[in-house]
């Protein structure tokens, strides 16, 4: 409770900071950033708090859900980056930090699938993924007769049920191929059945490689903004390719292997 109490503070604080401002200027007061650290980026030189300081690319953040971006200032900041003869000054903005994981990425492939990712996961860009398309489509079906290998070879409902129970199971090393064949033969099946099989295990052997290798969006770190999306987004779009956040001080902790002080 203290944690959210404190980012719905400095969200407010931020906001209005940033909407007092004509919009932004191209270098900051002596005074702010005197005690901040730097870092030189190729437009912008981002200052943030010493102990909170991190940089990451550009492809390893998204805003917050529900943000409303003003066009015109966006254009606004692009613009004054790609003018300005020097570096433009900005502070970091405030950010949370995550690890993406399996579960991550069937969440944001369902949501694909069902044509729903940007009301579900405003402030993504793109659905994460496995590196695959083929994987990606096969871990964001919901329903197992959704897969089409499976829909259009089978018949039998004890064996829906047998590929319902068994899906991630081989890719994540909880049972083996010879285990998986012994229990599937209890069922007879024919030969369409067996190509069924045969096709599931293949794309479980290579799941399972994708997982043991952090394929794709797997394992990486990535930083939800909490304010300050139009100084960020639009050095983004100028062309900056690593960006600086103030990274939530429990977080700096949590994931500390994953992060780059500055």
């Amino acid at each position: 409770m203290k944690k959210m109490l404190k980012i719905i503070k400095e969200e407010i604080t931020n906001f209005i900071n940033e909407y007092d401002e004509e919009f932004f200027q191209t270098k900051l007061p002596k005074e702010r950033k005197k005690h901040l650290h730097r870092y030189v980026g190729r437009g912008v030189t981002w200052y943030g708090n010493p102990d909170q300081m991190i940089v990451v690319h550009k492809d390893q953040i998204h805003g917050m859900w529900g943000n409303v971006y003003d066009q015109e200032k966006l254009e606004y900041v692009e613009n004054m980056i790609r003018n300005s003869e020097e570096n433009v000054e900005f502070e970091c903005s405030y950010a949370l930090g995550d690890v993406i994981d399996v579960i991550n990425i069937i969440e944001h492939q369902r949501s694909a699938q069902s044509d729903r990712f940007n009301i579900d996961f405003d402030g993504h860009e793109k659905p994460y993924s496995i590196g695959d398309d083929t994987l990606d489509e096969y871990l964001g079906k919901r329903d197992i007769d959704d897969i089409e290998f499976i829909r259009n070879t089978v018949s039998n409902s004890d064996i829906f049920k047998f590929f319902e129970k068994y899906k991630m199971e081989l890719a994540n090393n909880n049972v083996t191929e010879e285990e998986l064949l012994s229990e599937y033969q209890k069922f007879d099946p024919d030969e369409s059945e067996m190509d069924a099989f045969n096709d599931f295990v293949e794309i479980e052997k290579y799941l399972g490689e994708a997982f043991r290798n952090e394929d794709g969006d797997l394992g990486k770190f990535v930083v939800q903004l909490r304010d300050a999306h139009h100084r960020v987004m639009g050095a983004i779009n100028a062309g900056e390719q690593y960006v600086c956040v103030n990274l939530e001080r429990e977080d700096l902790i949590t994931f500390a292997d994953y992060i780059k002080r500055v």
